[in-house]
């Protein structure tokens, strides 16, 4: 496994070149430190009756409290208690229950612990760029954050092998280690959340573990050259460890006591096979290009011999082998051979940052990629780097500026701060794999972020639709502010949860209604038509949020359809708003009645009199083809076209789309995805009925918006006195329209005439482009926006920058080039690391 083995690599290469031939071996043979200098720092932490070696259902985390199921237990070998060692530094944030909510968890690599972690990113060794990582301003701030260095287990100051159990020692896995240390976190430490989880190499592929095993602890993660495989998939990540297990295992004193030499002394152990294992990672793990600058004197230390020719040779990998133990090594290398947690990486909620090398030759890079694709909503920094994997240790330092790097610290501290309280009620979202088309799609399996209640909401004409609704509260103060979203033409409310999720953390009090015909507001209503004005929605909406639910005022955040749904409700009712959040919203811009749907055709798309007469409407609208096209949809083309991809019929050839609705693959973005999916494999009626509102919705839009009407919204908008948050992103695909008015620029013809006519009218908006974000803001900036939306409502402000807006202003552009890493100053690019 990559992960494993390539991260053993990592630390066991920084070891074999960190450690040099200058280094005296005379400490114990496995100490708890390898940063003896560092240990006083280092405390211990014992779980009593953990079972190591057995099996994790991931799906109820229950039954791994104490390690997976059918695991054996270190106190029922004979010894003590399995323990775990750490260090602790920074500012510790505390609730109201006295737990951390604002910890940084660092892992460590495969022949390191907590203090090289210390030496490399709190010190700042050469290796890491000299300059420290960790501590007050650095990127991983201690003024923030308060962070915790943890060993894994089988290393160092963990439970290992080698403190006595030698080869009856459990063979652990990482999900063991990582249980362990989250035991640590929780029960020792009380930590109640984790605001970012991260390490190098073997620490980098703990860190994807921490996401799959916990993803509602842990707020974001940045797996650094770690792997989330190496078995059998990444061959050449699982045979390298092997070839230097099988050095370990050809040592004469192995192959003569079967591995349990404990009863000799030390002198006596396997060590030259641990130093041929050594050797034979050290000259694996660096990029051949570099290789090729060092003569034979510098490489000869790091060649293991049977039989010195002199006293240098093989001298640096012999040195090393004293500080290791060869069962420990043996045990460390076979968690490797069977990782493989492809399959979960779907199960990762945290915002994250993957960051590799490009020539990484133990933790293949393509692999890495691949890892990207599969974590929801993950983005990549990625460099080569002269000394190959090793270029692991300084990459925060060398990209701290990195604009991608800059927005995902922002991110992790604006989840931070939204720790004010727990949403007890939360559930992950999802659509069930097995769907029945006899029952409810929406109701029988379709899971909303937050419990769904029911109401009967009445419009002024005296249609009484049944509307499902999410109404969540977490805070204390008995009068909060409401946050009201409505979502857009064929979304729903469960959609919305990213927001809804870090608006209640914030203390607000959040209502997502699904509006009729939609989502949970769609199987109660199967019975009625699905024509309905936009006016008629608003009532309906209005009805449930002030009349029933005694909301009298409250911010609105509107995405879509629901921009122009919520600028006529305040125009409506501008005592019940107090703001509005406007997310790439429809209603800036006006149409004609008439359309050209074909060459010298025209069609009266938005006649008069068709809101509430859906068979008049189909009779007009079936000209175009655009609702029998939506409902023979399959999935391949749903899937396609949500991310911006078209096929050709022919060939099955994939090509770039200019229109589709997620740039970023995040959680959200997938759970609408396999909602409309789903639904196609649903229950019919559920689905003619949202294919039906979701077209038929085109002309709710569009009827009020008509330019011979000078009362219609577009007009009256300027009377709006609330506060405005207006939001698009730059690469918006839907607005303007140029096939119903000819308008085509986005800022010319959209976002700076209503800019100007809010601000003549004394209301200018808070204006945010969102660099390369499409239609779906939420989804594409799932933290930054959600974050923005809360400060508009808590704090009457957004701040209007981001990282790579500015690069983009500066630059022009974004560089897409791979950079390189620049080459570790001294001799020996990884002398620092004193293995």
């Amino acid at each position: 496994m990559i992960g494993n083995g390539f991260a053993r690599h990592s630390l066991v290469g920084l070891i074999l070149l960190l450690v040099g031939t200058s280094l005296a071996i005379a400490q114990p043979f496995t100490r708890r430190s390898s940063q003896m200098q560092h240990d006083g720092l280092k405390k211990t932490y014992e779980i009593a009756n953990f079972k190591i070696g057995g099996k994790y259902d991931l799906s109820d985390p229950s039954k791994f409290e104490l390690g997976g199921e059918g695991g054996v237990t270190l106190e029922s070998l004979g010894a003590g208690k399995l323990h775990t060692s750490y260090i602790a530094i920074g500012n510790a944030r505390r609730n109201a229950q006295g737990e951390i909510t604002n910890a940084v968890v660092v892992n460590s690599y495969y022949s390191g612990d907590s203090t090289d972690m210390y030496e490399q990113w709190v010190k700042g060794a050469p290796l890491s760029g000299g300059v420290p990582i960790i501590g007050p301003g650095r990127p991983i701030d201690t003024d923030r954050y308060y962070v915790i260095m943890v060993d894994p287990l089988g290393t160092w100051g963990a439970s290992k092998p080698s403190e006595g159990l030698g080869i009856k020692f459990p063979q652990y896995s990482y999900y063991d280690m990582v249980q362990a240390n989250y035991r640590l976190l929780r029960d020792e430490l009380k930590v109640a959340r984790v605001a970012l989880v991260t390490g190098v190499s073997m620490g980098g592929t703990q860190t994807y573990v921490w996401g799959v095993m916990h993803p509602e602890y842990v707020s974001a993660i940045m797996p650094i050259g770690g792997t989330t495989q190496s078995d059998g998939d990444d061959p050449v990540g699982n045979w390298t460890f092997q070839m230097m297990t099988a050095a370990i295992q050809g040592d004469p004193v192995w192959q003569a006591t079967k591995g349990d030499y404990y009863n000799l002394p030390k002198e006596k152990h396997p060590v030259p096979g641990v130093a041929f294992g050594w050797s034979i990672l050290g000259m694996t793990g660096y990029d051949f290009a570099y290789r090729t600058t060092q003569n034979w004197a510098a490489v000869q230390p790091e060649i293991f011999y049977w039989d010195p020719p002199n006293e240098k040779a093989g001298l640096n990998v012999t040195n090393r082998a004293k500080l290791y133990d060869a069962v420990d090594l043996v045990l460390r290398n076979r968690v490797g051979e069977t990782h493989n947690i492809n399959p979960y990486l779907g199960r990762i909620q945290a915002r994250t940052l993957v960051m590799h090398i490009t020539n990484d030759l133990w933790l293949n890079f393509k692999l890495a990629q691949k890892a990207v694709d599969r974590v929801p909503g993950a983005d990549l920094i990625a460099q080569e780097s002269p000394v190959a994997h090793y270029g692991v240790f300084p990459i925060i330092n060398q990209r701290k500026n990195d604009p991608k790097f800059v927005a995902f610290m922002d991110d992790v501290a604006a989840l931070d701060r939204a720790q004010l309280f727990v949403d007890k009620n939360y559930r992950v979202p999802g659509v069930a794999e097995k769907i029945d088309p006899g029952k409810s799609f929406w109701k029988d399996f379709v899971t909303y972020p937050y419990p769904v209640k029911y109401a009967n909401a009445k419009d002024k004409i005296g249609n009484t639709w049944q509307i499902g609704y999410m109404d969540e509260y977490a805070g204390t103060d008995k009068d909060p502010k409401v946050l009201v979203i409505i979502h857009g033409k064929g979304a729903f409310g469960g959609h919305y949860g990213n927001i809804m999720q870090y608006a209640l953390r914030s203390g607000l009090r959040v209502i997502v209604p699904d509006l009729p015909g939609y989502g949970m507001s769609g199987p109660g209503n199967l019975d009625k038509s699905p024509a309905r004005t936009m006016q008629d929605m608003r009532e309906t909406i209005y009805d449930l949020v002030v009349n029933q639910l005694g909301v009298k005022k409250a911010y609105y955040l509107g995405h879509s359809l629901a921009g122009q749904f919520v600028m006529g409700y305040a125009l409506t009712w501008p005592d019940a708003v107090q703001g509005l959040a406007l997310e790439a919203p429809s209603g800036l811009e006006e149409y004609p009645r008439d359309i050209t749907i074909a060459k010298d055709k025209k069609a009266p798309l938005f006649q008069p009199g068709l809101g509430r007469d859906f068979d008049k409407w189909k009779q007009i609208w079936d000209q175009t083809g655009i609702l029998a096209a939506e409902k023979a949809r399959d999935e391949q083309g749903i899937r396609d076209f949500f991310y911006f991809k078209k096929r050709d019929p022919d060939t099955g050839v994939v090509s770039a789309a200019k229109s589709g609705y997620f740039f970023s693959d995040s959680e959200y973005a997938r759970f609408h995805t396999e909602q409309r999916v789903g639904l196609t494999r649903g229950n019919p009626k559920e689905l003619e009925q949202w294919c039906n509102v979701f077209i038929f919705d085109i002309y709710t839009i569009g009827s009020e918006l008509q330019q011979d009407d000078p009362k219609n919204l577009y007009e009256r908008v300027t009377q709006i006195k609330a506060p405005i948050f207006l939001a698009f992103g730059d690469k918006e695909p839907f607005i303007p329209t140029p096939a119903f008015n000819g308008l085509t620029d986005l800022g010319r013809d959209v976002i700076t005439p209503f800019m100007t006519r809010m601000t003549n009218a004394g209301n200018r908006p808070m204006l945010k482009i969102y660099p390369e974000t499409g239609h779906f803001i939420h989804t594409d900036n799932p933290v930054e926006y959600s974050a923005d939306v809360v400060d508009f409502v808590t704090r009457g402000r957004v701040d209007t920058s981001s990282p790579l807006g500015t690069d983009r202003m500066i630059k022009g552009a974004v560089a897409s080039a791979i950079p390189v890493a620049p080459t570790p100053p001294g001799a020996a690019p990884t002398a620092g690391l004193n293995k």
